[in-house]
């Protein structure tokens, strides 16, 4: 071999190299994790290990988008299924259904209706949302409230309000993240090579498609619910004085940002 053919041989061995390095970085590297763009709150001693069946009501939609709501309520029904802490169950959209989705617009909560489902559904806690905001077109975004309720105590067990816009560069991330990590496993011969991935066309994709920005949403609706850490957010700080129950039960005072008021359950006028 030639000097010159060993030479070029040598360019081509670096080359590849950098781009595999290059790939590699380009999926492994993670973002700075950035402060939460929603509010929450969970009730202080509340142990979601005891609840046994949630019931999912259907969502008020405030969009101008007609299934926005009914959109939301499923794919939060389905993340909280996968969840697999305990049954979920949607209730029927009949009036008593409506009117108690509607009540929350005053912040408070008609008892009996409350009771009425659970004991027809024989539910522990009652969830319900509201779609504050909604546009599905690049880049998309979504307001979330979402309280849970345990109807027998008569109070708001935990509580999420929140914004997810994906113009905002954190957020876009975070979605493209979740998507991107498949598990994708190699055979044993290749262990020393880097294959390029198409996980980032999921993630884009995600951007694009209402329906997998939905599910993420509420995939990460479901963690804070339940006072799980969301991946790429900052946990709560220092100087707050909610308090997030921790997975086993425990709980520890850490801040969540502006808390949503826990208003007990009370008679609609």
């Amino acid at each position: 071999m030639t000097r010159r053919a060993a030479g070029a041989a040598v360019l081509a061995l670096v080359a590849a190299t950098g781009c595999c390095l290059f790939e590699k970085g380009r999926f492994a590297r993670k973002p700075h994790p950035e402060p939460p763009t929603f509010s929450q709150y969970h009730l202080d001693g509340w142990r979601w290990e005891n609840v046994d069946r949630v019931l999912v009501l259907p969502f008020l939609n405030e969009s101008p988008h007609t299934r926005a709501g009914e959109d939301a309520r499923a794919a939060f029904a389905s993340e909280l299924q996968r969840a697999a802490r305990f049954e979920v169950v949607s209730a029927d959209p009949d009036d008593r259904a409506v009117l108690a989705a509607h009540v929350h617009r005053g912040g408070r909560f008609d008892e009996a209706v409350m009771l009425d489902l659970a004991d027809r559904t024989k539910a522990d806690v009652i969830v319900h949302g509201i779609v504050t905001h909604y546009s599905p077109y690049p880049r998309p975004r979504i307001g979330l409230i979402l309280q849970a309720v345990a109807p027998r105590e008569g109070k708001v067990v935990a509580s999420i309000d929140g914004l997810w816009d994906t113009t905002d560069t954190a957020v876009a991330e975070r979605c493209r993240i979740y998507y991107r990590q498949r598990v994708r496993p190699r055979p044993p011969w290749v262990r020393n090579h880097v294959i390029a991935s198409d996980d980032g066309f999921a993630g884009e994709l995600a951007l694009e498609s209402p329906a997998l920005f939905q599910r993420w949403v509420c995939h990460e609706s479901v963690l804070t619910l339940l006072g799980q850490p969301v991946p790429h957010v900052l946990a709560p700080g220092p100087n707050s004085h909610a308090t997030v129950a921790t997975a086993a039960g425990a709980s520890n005072q850490v801040p969540c940002g502006p808390v949503v008021p826990h208003p007990r359950v009370g008679k609609v006028k």
